[in-house]
């Protein structure tokens, strides 16, 4: 969507407020959608949650190419973020069943990468196919892929056999998901995750359009150079597990040291004087995004019981939709209150990413966690009652 709006812009004819709502109103349902998933996640196992995402935002995929004004693109960008929401919670929950624990922050930083994967592939195929389809079209095709996608995953991948320990295990229950809610070390990362994702979510959505109407790039030339930034996050988020590891008893300093490097990579990147200095500086900024990344998503199945990681996950997860939510059509609001400049868009951005450096002074170091916080908040919630 991020290069699509390029042509879509233009075709209905969108201010910069419009363009960042089409982008945050995904983001909007995706949030709503986190804490719920996480949740069903948890009782009705990872299969059904994820088949039931894929299936339904593939057809909301396919539905957006018959997109006939801005208000039924509001809509339906609402509706596929409700559909798609489901999948981070559900494919913690994957990991949490196929692997041991010691292999589940390492299994999970691969897996997030493939988030930046997916990204490679579409800034390589997705402005030559807006220039050779158009646009409409290429929503029809990424929509019949994604179907195609369900049907492989439907056929081909079975959750493993369970343990005794694992059978013996009940699913999350009410009282379980009001105490991860009331643990510190989740609203820590929730914290640290919401502010570096504004600044990442912010930038990477506006890039594209920034690189048209700025850097006056004709949108396959920007789609090839956003492959670089692309490529460092991918590098940062399969590290982040095992890196993860190396600062074990340490995670404070990890956060704060990554989310501080970012933030001054950041800068250099979107004050650069040329497109090459631009890019070099986002790659590096990129690379300490991805650490950053990988380890939101690695420590909660360090610290939480399995029980309850799709509800953890699914908590993280708000705090970057959140975030998702806010950077794109605020950084719309200041570039047309700015009358085109992006310089407000960009102090914005800067400003959430020193922030993440700051709330990652709340997270405590795992050698301070008992990894039985949430047990051990229910048994207090009991007491009270």
């Amino acid at each position: 969507m991020n290069l699509a709006l390029v042509p879509i812009g233009q075709e209905f004819h969108l201010s910069p407020t419009a363009t960042g709502t089409v982008i945050s109103v995904f983001f909007l349902a995706y949030a709503i959608m986190q804490i719920p998933a996480g949740w069903l996640t948890d009782q009705l196992g990872y299969r059904r949650v994820i088949l039931f995402s894929i299936f339904l935002w593939s057809f909301f995929t396919v539905f957006t190419g018959f997109t006939w004004s801005f208000t039924a693109l509001i809509v339906i960008r609402f509706l596929f973020g409700i559909m798609e929401g489901g999948y981070p919670a559900a494919s913690a929950k994957a990991i949490s069943e196929f692997f041991p624990k010691k292999e589940r922050g390492k299994a999970q930083s691969i897996l997030m990468s493939s988030n930046s994967v997916g990204g490679l592939i579409t800034s390589l195929l997705v402005p030559t196919l807006l220039i050779w389809l158009g646009w409409r079209n290429v929503f029809f095709a990424l929509g019949a892929a994604g179907v195609i996608l369900g049907v492989l995953f439907w056929k081909y991948i079975r959750s493993p056999i369970q343990s005794e320990e694992a059978k013996e295990q009940q699913p999350v229950n009410k009282e379980s998901m009001l105490s991860l809610l009331k643990t510190r070390q989740t609203w820590a990362l929730v914290l640290t995750w919401f502010s570096i994702s504004i600044a990442s979510w912010g930038t990477v959505s506006w890039l594209p359009m920034y690189m048209v109407t700025v850097r006056h790039l004709d949108l396959v030339s920007a789609g090839m150079l956003t492959v670089i930034p692309t490529m460092g996050a991918t590098l940062g988020t399969a590290a982040g597990g095992w890196l993860l590891v190396r600062f074990s008893g340490r995670e404070k300093m990890y956060f704060v040291m990554n989310g501080l490097f970012y933030t001054a990579l950041l800068f250099l990147a979107l004050f650069a004087p040329n497109v090459g200095m631009f890019f070099t500086y986002l790659t590096l900024a990129s690379i300490f995004y991805g650490f950053v990344f990988s380890a939101v998503y690695a420590l909660p199945h360090k610290l939480f019981d399995k029980s309850v990681i799709g509800s953890a996950i699914g908590i993280m997860s708000l705090g970057s939709m959140i975030g998702g939510f806010i950077a794109p059509i605020m950084m719309g609001v200041l570039i047309s209150a700015l009358k085109g400049s992006y310089d407000g868009a960009f102090w914005f951005l800067i400003a959430a990413g020193l922030s993440s450096a700051l709330f990652g002074l709340t997270i405590r170091n795992s050698n301070q966690v008992y990894h039985g916080d949430v047990a051990d908040q229910i048994q207090t919630n009991a007491k009270v009652k």
